[in-house]
């Protein structure tokens, strides 16, 4: 799974591309990335809230939380402290935002990309087709699982590029609004 994250710290903010894979090697480490950088990590809670990492064999204590009054799940930041840092993180769901649509109206083309890689079971429109917002575009399934994409706008589909039974990678793009 792969995520946007915003890593506030004091005065600076940090925006980075979070992949998250759901496997794990024989010795339960999972590998992990957060922008270029990747590296191997163990985890097991100790207690609700509370973590013990083993990053490239380095060890660290987690705690994460979320601030009083904050409500729980992704949408709200989680604070993180690590030894003496402390850190508010902010996770972006791509998924969310296919569901929820966009809060701005966008200009000009747009294009409509996998929000996770799957395969594509049904193609809801046609190339010159009128859409309005939130239509569905199409049905991707991931996991077992199946998810309708829809229109972040009014608009034209310009461009279909995927086909019905053909997979697809995060990020490939699916289809083109005018």
């Amino acid at each position: 799974m792969i995520f946007r994250a915003r890593l506030l710290r004091g005065s600076k903010t940090l925006d980075q591309e979070v992949e998250l894979p759901a496997d794990q090697n024989v010795h339960g480490a999972r590998r992990f990335r957060i922008g270029s950088q990747s590296a191997e990590a163990q985890c097991e809670e100790i207690t609700p809230g509370v973590y013990s990492l083993l990053i490239d064999g380095r060890p660290f204590e987690a705690y994460i939380s979320k601030r009083p009054g904050d409500a729980t799940g992704l949408a709200t930041p989680y604070v993180v402290v690590v030894g003496l840092r402390r850190y508010l993180v902010e996770l972006r769901d791509p998924r969310r935002w296919c569901r929820a649509g966009s809060s701005f109206e966008a200009e000009g083309p747009q294009e409509i990309v996998a929000p996770m890689p799957g395969r594509i079971v049904k193609v809801l429109v046609a190339e010159g087709e009128e859409v309005q917002r939130d239509q569905g575009l199409l049905v991707i399934e991931a996991m077992k699982m199946q998810n309708e994409l829809r229109a972040p706008r009014a608009g034209r589909v310009e461009r279909v590029y995927a086909a019905e039974g053909s997979g697809v990678e995060t990020g490939a793009r699916l289809v083109r609004l005018g």
